[in-house]
């Protein structure tokens, strides 16, 4: 009887799929390839990180989706995207990540100067390629910078306001973060050109971020401060339409001039309404940056010029903004 049974177990195991040997390819045919795995996909791509300090604002947002669209169009590279949420230490720690990961490019657009500089450095000294887009850092310890002038952007939104304001007015001033680079080049720039108007007042100055509502708070806030205002300056359209905003709740939109940054979709469609006066398209580089990426990881040697590519800059009023459709 005990043999019995423990025959019956025999041919039964026999039967249980996960004991049955493979069966090898029939005679002539090749055997079946084994799917690639992430680690032999690396080993075929070249991996780019991309340290992006925020997912916010649409610009940032936009930038990333040109960027996927030139990658995609680059064989041979596979894009990483980070998101810093807008935080210092956590974009530091993506740029690490990278590190540790190995990747072949570094593109950074940084949340701030100061605070990102430290960890920019030690991916280029580590022997990383890196594209710093947008914002700058404190060093020279990169490959390139891409972006724009935001110096001369700054100046070109003086002009125009000088000139909208025939020279005479009160203005508020809706400043990014405060320690990005853009911030202090977009006021910087601005201030040079107004400094020539001496009827041209900045009566209230205050940081939105770069976001919507907290540049609606300045701007509520400015609202009861000050009787008169003639026209706003925001270092991008998101706050610029959040100043909009605050100032229709107050009655008091219909007096003011409105000049933003970035040519973001939203605001060119309301200057096209005639809500909004005035924005200067900001290119957020990441075409470019691919681009250069691809020339960097092919072998091709850095340039040995400058480490700059400044990208051009369009004003965007009422007149281009039939033609202009923004992001």
């Amino acid at each position: 009887m005990r043999k019995s049974i423990l025959l019956v177990l025999f041919i039964g195991l026999a039967f249980i799929p996960g004991c049955k040997k493979p069966s090898a390819p029939a005679e002539g045919l090749p055997a079946k390839p084994a799917e690639e795995t992430p680690a032999a996909e690396s080993q075929t791509r070249k991996v780019v990180g991309f340290s992006q300090c925020t997912f916010e604002d649409p610009w940032r947002i936009n930038m990333n989706k040109e960027m996927e669209v030139a990658v995609a169009e680059a064989p041979g590279i596979k894009l990483v995207i980070a998101n810093g949420e807008n935080r210092n230490a956590k974009q530091i720690a993506d740029i690490e990540n990278f590190m540790v990961m190995g990747v072949s490019l570094l593109v950074v657009s940084p949340r701030e100067s100061a605070p990102l500089t430290s960890a920019v450095e030690k991916a280029f000294d580590a022997g990383i390629p890196v594209v710093v887009l947008d914002r700058k850092i404190d060093s020279e310890k990169y490959t390139m910078f891409i972006g724009a002038s935001n110096l001369e952007i700054g100046r070109e939104a003086g002009k125009y306001m000088a000139e909208k304001l025939k020279g005479k007015g009160s203005v508020v001033e809706i400043e990014g973060i405060l320690g990005a680079t853009p911030t202090q080049e977009r006021s910087q720039g601005f201030h040079e050109v107004i400094a020539q108007y001496p009827g041209i007042k900045v009566a209230y100055k205050q940081p939105g971020d770069y976001k919507r509502s907290p540049a609606r708070q300045v701007m509520e806030n400015a609202l009861q401060a000050i009787d008169k205002i003639d026209a706003v300056y925001a270092h991008n359209d998101e706050m610029m339409i959040g100043a909009y905003l605050a100032a229709k709740a107050a009655g008091r939109e219909k007096d003011m001039v409105f000049v933003g940054i970035d040519g973001q979709r939203e605001a060119v469609e309301m200057i096209r309404q005639g809500l909004l006066d005035a924005t200067f398209v900001y290119p957020n580089g990441s075409k470019e940056a691919v681009e250069y990426g691809r020339k960097i990881l092919a072998g091709n040697p850095a340039p040995a010029g400058p480490k700059t590519l400044q990208l051009p800059t369009t004003r965007i009023t009422r007149d281009e903004a039939l033609d202009y459709k923004g992001f």
